[in-house]
């Protein structure tokens, strides 16, 4: 009689519950921010504001109550110019200098059948560093133009200093275009640096620094692009290419039968491509050319594991990822891919991983004439007969 009765209160319980999940609403929450990147020296006359909007889809429920948390302090940091913290839409308007989060949160409302009063329930976003609010520094950036390269290292110390700018990519990059200037000038003694390569040393572990904060696409603005460029240029030509042999349009590695040459070769190209690595915002157009170089040494686990992360990975870009990349990035990320497919096919007898790379960035490289004619000759355009 308790068993029977017990099953019953089961029964009840699972049917009351089944009932109000079946008739329970799962809206989705997400949002549109306009902008990730804002300078307040600018001089286009464009506004120092960012609109948020909240996208909630209902699937049934009643329209929601809406509050935004910004980081910083309201009136001093931001303001308010159109709409409120309360409301689906708003836009403030930024003052000082830093990195920004947020948090958005809709409680809801929806009707079970059989109930007087509504459910209530909530869905909540919270993201950190989605924008980053700074300065051309136009001060550095006019001591750049007039080329005085030991002025400007001097002077963007100042910036790195102030807490204000402590997560902000832009002392770091007039610090690394300083540090370049010097290397080319030649003028390192007068900043107290040993020799030349120092200077060099410094360009890349502040290039490296910025990088690392760059988390809203500061090096995607032209200025500090074109010379992010010419810096991964630089590296490229001299660290690697030196290291390596040209066969049919693309690059190998050394061929010769010298042991002590290529064990030497590998080394440096391997040790390139690590410093690469530190001042490229988009490592994996490095890593194929790494893992062909560590196969060649003899690291097939290395190897492996590289590739085994980053072929994936290349499908996963998308326009705007190839639109951000460098010169430099496009061309490695090329002349890498092309590399691994042939060792891949070399390794395994089958063009299966090789194809699945060079399919990845089939369109990306669709009118690079290099690497079509790489595809047709040597893969037939990847196509199964």
């Amino acid at each position: 009689m308790k068993c029977l009765a017990l099953f019953i209160a089961l029964a009840l319980q699972l049917l009351f519950s089944s009932k109000i999940n079946a008739q329970k609403p799962n809206p989705e929450l997400s949002y549109i921010q306009s902008e990730k990147l804002i300078f307040l020296d600018n001089e286009s006359g464009t506004s120092n504001s960012v609109t948020f909007k909240s996208v909630f889809k209902s699937d049934g429920a009643k329209e929601p109550s809406t509050t935004w948390e910004f980081s910083g302090v309201a009136g001093k940091d931001w303001k308010i110019i159109k709409g409120s913290l309360e409301s689906e839409e708003v836009e403030l308007e930024f003052k000082k200098v830093g990195i920004y989060s947020f948090t958005l949160n809709t409680i809801y409302q929806y009707t079970v059948s059989g109930e007087e009063e509504p459910e209530e329930d909530e869905r909540s976003i919270e993201k950190e560093n989605i924008l980053t609010v700074t300065k051309n520094l136009d001060e550095l950036t006019q001591i750049y133009a007039d080329k005085d390269y030991l002025k400007l290292v001097k002077k963007a110390d100042v910036y790195l200093v102030k807490p204000e700018y402590a997560e902000d990519p832009t002392p770091n990059i007039f610090s690394a275009k300083g540090f370049y200037g010097v290397y080319l000038d030649e003028s390192h003694e007068k900043i107290g640096l040993g020799d030349r390569q120092a200077a060099l040393e410094n360009a890349i572990e502040c290039t490296s620094a910025a990088i690392e904060l760059d988390i809203n696409g500061i090096f995607n603005v032209s200025i500090h692009k074109i010379w992010l460029n010419e810096l991964q240029n630089k590296l490229f030509e001299d660290e690697i290419v030196p290291n390596l042999e040209s066969e049919d349009g693309y690059y190998i590695p050394y061929n010769g039968t010298d042991k002590e040459i290529k064990q030497e070769n590998n080394s440096l190209s391997i040790e390139g491509c690590e410093v690469y690595r530190s001042i490229t915002k988009y490592p994996i157009t490095i890593s194929l050319m790494e893992a062909a170089f560590r196969y060649d040494a003899r690291d097939s686990k290395t190897a492996n594991a590289i590739w085994k992360k980053a072929i994936p990975n290349l499908e996963l870009l998308n326009n705007e990822d190839f639109e951000n990349m460098t010169e430099t990035d496009l061309s490695i990320l090329k002349y890498g891919a092309m590399l691994s497919a042939v060792k891949l096919t070399e390794i395994s007898s089958s063009n299966s991983q090789a194809c699945q790379i060079l399919n990845s960035l089939k369109k990306s490289f669709e009118y690079d004439r290099t690497f079509n004619a790489f595809l047709k000759t040597k893969y037939n355009n990847c196509i199964e007969e």
